[in-house]
């Protein structure tokens, strides 16, 4: 059940009525809500689900008892077998294959045959996330499976983010009951969810199109269409992603909960740290909290963070599919995080340091930094690595002159223009929301009955699952 489908519109317009007017079984609606919509996606699967949260669920409360501390071990590898068995069992195969040259056969054919659970990925992290605080000290586990079961499984999160910790959702999961849900609150999170609804239907769809054409041409792509594509699928993915978070955010307010941030306005990072601070927030501070810094962080000199740092963009690109074109993107921006990270002894110069700071120098550094990451998207969007490479050849032999002088071209700078918009919607928010409200209301309700217009036309032709579903 996805975001943009009518189906969801109606199930979570009951549950929705259902959690308001029905304050003290809040939490067996948003448990029972979780089951149906999991659930829709298939029984195996919710079934799947349920079985590894419970066992990381005993794990959790096992492991603090004398002689029981191996249950944190089994808490571990219990969900990375489950996410490695039908995410990675396949590419797994076919490498071992390619590299000893012995038939598969019928266990290729069995892999082949396994179907992705949805969301498995992001509960996975969360589940993780949750067992090493506990391990830690950092977090006081539930007594509560049925608590925990709505903390691992709160429907707006579930499928593709953010990734939450338990210190941040399970206090507002034990609140819920108790929680005084404002109209105002509502109206914000109804807000959020049609300015996601607006980005996935209105940009990222019908810009999917162009972009599977482009990446279709394969090798016969010219150097102007592979700088195209990757601009594109640049634009694509992160109108996609970041609408399915406003829409889980939006959706968390008008249910009383608060999710964190997961993007803001990436696009405009003059470096790879800013930009990771920016791009898929919950992911970064996951690897940076339970891979980087589990091991060693940078406090075993220069070499081991270096080592650490790519280690840790390696595992984030393999977390995003089973192909190693993912492991390579994730190895780039490993390598891009490094140099960053090296180039910052330059700044004991003071004029390196005041030029570093002159608003000129960001707005190269911008500029430059957004084609760096617009070429690492091609060994994401790639089918294979060779298509990557002949594109990267392609990409550095471009007639930029003849690029910038295509419709399309400007297209990009449109979208990017957009992109700017929103920045600067999200920072003056309260700002844009004062000036708005001077317009007379029937104005403002010709725009809002024409948005929403506009999208159920759109929501009428082929629509396309959130790209991160397959993640």
């Amino acid at each position: 059940m996805v975001f943009h489908s009518p189906n969801f519109l109606v199930f979570f317009g009951l549950l929705l009525l259902l959690f308001l007017f029905v304050k003290k079984w809040r939490l067996a609606i948003l448990a029972a809500g979780n089951i149906w919509f999991y659930g829709s996606s298939g029984l195996g699967m919710l079934a799947v689900f349920v079985a590894v949260t419970a066992l990381v669920f005993l794990a959790v409360h096992g492991m603090q008892r004398p002689g029981f501390r191996w249950l944190y071990i089994v808490g571990l590898v219990v969900p990375i077998l489950n996410l490695v068995c039908f995410k990675y069992t396949l590419l797994l195969l076919e490498t071992w294959g390619s590299l000893t040259g012995l038939p598969l056969g019928p266990m290729e054919q069995f892999a082949s045959s396994l179907v992705l659970p949805v969301g498995i990925s992001f509960y996975t992290f969360q589940l993780l996330a949750y067992l090493i605080d506990v391990r830690r000290g950092e977090l006081e586990p539930t007594r509560s499976f049925f608590r925990f079961w709505v903390f691992i499984s709160l429907f707006p999160q579930l499928i593709a983010g953010p990734i939450m910790r338990g210190k941040e959702l399970m206090p507002q999961v034990d609140a819920i009951q108790e929680k005084s849900i404002r109209w105002q609150e509502i109206k914000y999170g109804m807000y959020l969810f049609f300015v996601g609804l607006a980005k996935k239907i209105l940009i990222a769809d019908p810009l999917s199109l162009e972009v599977n054409e482009w990446f279709a041409q394969g090798a016969a792509m010219s150097s102007t269409d592979a700088w195209l594509a990757a601009y594109g699928f640049g634009f694509q993915i992160y109108f996609d992603f970041s609408a399915y978070s406003d829409m889980a955010i939006g959706l968390g307010w008008m249910l009383g909960f608060r999710l964190i941030e997961n993007f803001r306005s990436p696009y405009i990072s003059a470096d790879p740290s800013e930009f990771w601070r920016r791009w898929h927030i919950s992911l970064s501070r996951w690897i940076r909290d339970y891979v980087y810094i589990g091991l060693g962080g940078n406090r075993k000199g220069a070499a081991r963070t270096h080592l650490n740092l790519l280690a840790a963009m390696l595992i984030s690109g393999l977390w995003h599919g089973a192909m190693w074109t993912f492991v390579l993107w994730g190895g780039l921006h490993g390598l891009l995080l490094i140099l960053h990270k090296l180039t910052l002894k330059l700044n004991r110069w003071n004029w390196v340091e005041r030029l570093r700071s002159f608003w000129l120098y960001r707005v190269v550094a911008v500029a430059v930094f957004f084609h760096v990451v617009t070429w690492t998207w091609v060994f994401f969007r790639a089918q294979d690595f060779t298509l990557a490479m002949d594109m990267t050849a392609k990409m550095l032999a471009v007639d930029w002159l003849a690029l910038w002088q295509t419709p399309m071209f400007m297209l990009m700078v449109g979208l990017y223009a957009l992109h700017l918009f929103e920045y600067g919607l999200r920072t003056k928010e309260a700002l844009f929301s004062r000036v708005w409200h001077w317009v007379p209301f029937p104005i403002r309700g010709v725009v809002y009955a024409g948005f929403v217009l506009a999208i159920l036309y759109m929501l009428r032709g082929e629509t396309y699952d959130f790209i991160y579903f397959q993640f």
